[in-house]
């Protein structure tokens, strides 16, 4: 079910200040920004071979990724495995009676209670053309 590690979300304070960090230690590029007012961040994905860090900061305190830095502070907020069957993973999760949201057939999201305090996504590989 779980294939490679194709995604390390980090929550930061700044995000400007969290990418000159991360390109000027790791030699990381940025491929694109971006906001999401659905979940209340704005973030940057930087490629790091087979996959990618992104980094979020917070935009709505009372969104989950604005809850887990206020509960958490800065840190690993979500991995993402690479899943070549994503309907069929969801299928068994729940069959298990494992809470995971999937809004779409190339998605889902086993919740942190799950997974010991992780949150899990379950993906497919994306292109950094």
């Amino acid at each position: 079910m779980l294939g490679d590690v194709v995604e390390l979300s980090i929550v930061v304070r700044n995000l400007d200040e969290a990418v000159a960090r991360f390109t000027r230690l790791f030699g990381l590029k940025v491929h694109t920004r971006g906001e999401s007012k659905e979940f209340g961040f704005k973030n940057a994905i930087l490629p790091t071979g087979i996959g990618h860090i992104e980094l979020m900061e917070p935009t709505d305190s009372t969104k989950a990724v604005g809850k887990f830095l206020a509960r958490n502070g800065e840190g690993v907020y979500l991995v993402g495995f690479e899943c070549r069957d994503i309907p069929g993973a969801v299928k068994k999760l729940r069959a298990d009676g494992v809470k995971v949201d999937s809004p779409r057939d190339d998605i889902a999201w086993v919740h942190p209670r799950e997974t010991h305090g992780l949150f899990v996504e379950l993906r497919h590989r994306e292109s950094y053309d």
